[in-house]
């Protein structure tokens, strides 16, 4: 890596930092009180704004079930908020060790505030850092990324980075956004939507679940499966998206894409079209070091 790429980097980091510093307030508010800040997915029996939140984490959970069997088990979130799933995963498995890394200086406080008041600052701890670079002198039993690959400066990075954490045998938990199709067989409306949430999300990283998949198996990230979430998503449904909708125009055009609360507006309207026609699709993928 060159000097260039690194401090490249750098900036990317400290961007999605501010992105998140000062946009975490706002998604707890819109979470419904939940410690979390993930897509709302409605599946069966879901009838809460905070359920639908935290559903995504009930379904990690599931897919680390084998964890109970193993002994004092090493869970890893790369992009981890405030917490919210740790928290959720430490109730599951009560005798895991759980670590959370973040680059953003408010959500390791919120998330340390958060452990305390839960009685879990022993077992769930937070570090401030870049998931792609960071070394935690740890082998982890798992690791999950929820809604977090996509902010990777470098995706190569970060499936180093899962690699060298991960034991024999660990799994990868990935939960994103993935093109449906390559960029090239996509509308120019569409490849426009896409620009516009790469920008305003600070999400670089999105790609198809095709070339997630060929990258991760360079480091020996190896796919057990991909479950398709998108159906469980409403895209456009509440009165917010649909004012979003109306402004995000203007606001693109304004060049705002770089303030992070209009960059996530613009961003959050181009997903919620993408989601609805289809070109983006909200997966699991579930991943075993070989």
């Amino acid at each position: 890596m060159t000097d260039r790429d690194s401090g490249a980097e750098v900036a990317e980091a400290t961007d999605v930092a501010a992105y998140y510093d000062r946009n975490t307030v706002r998604f707890l508010l819109m979470g419904g009180g939940a410690p979390s800040m993930h897509r709302a997915l409605w599946a069966p029996g879901v009838e809460s704004t905070r359920d639908a939140v935290g559903h995504v984490d009930r379904l990690v959970a599931d897919e680390l079930a084998a964890l109970r069997a193993a002994e004092c088990p090493v869970v890893v979130d790369y992009g981890c908020g405030v917490g919210g799933t740790l928290f959720h995963l430490a109730s599951r498995f009560t005798d895991a060790r759980l670590i959370g890394i973040t680059v953003s200086p408010r959500q390791v406080d919120v998330a340390t505030r958060f452990a305390r008041q839960r009685g879990l600052a022993d077992r769930c701890t937070f570090r401030l850092g870049d998931f792609q670079s960071i070394d935690l002198a740890v082998k982890a039993d798992a690791i999950v990324a929820i809604e977090s690959f996509v902010h990777s400066s470098d995706p190569e990075a970060f499936f180093a980075s899962a690699a060298r954490h991960l034991r024999t045998g660990g799994r990868l938990i990935v939960v994103d956004d993935f093109l449906a199709v390559g960029e090239d067989a996509l509308t120019v409306e569409q490849r426009r939507r896409v620009a516009e949430l790469r920008a305003g999300w600070r999400v670089p990283a999105i790609c198809t679940g095709g070339r997630f998949i060929e990258a991760a198996a360079a480091h020996g990230l190896v796919k057990d499966r991909a479950v398709d979430l998108t159906p469980l998503t409403r895209p456009g449904s509440r009165l917010r998206d649909r004012l979003t909708a109306a402004v995000s125009p203007l606001l693109s055009r304004l060049g705002l894409a770089r303030m992070p609360f209009y960059g996530n507006m613009i961003g959050g309207s181009a997903l919620q079209v993408g989601l609805g026609e289809g070109f983006i699709r909200y997966q699991l993928m579930v991943l075993s070091r070989h």
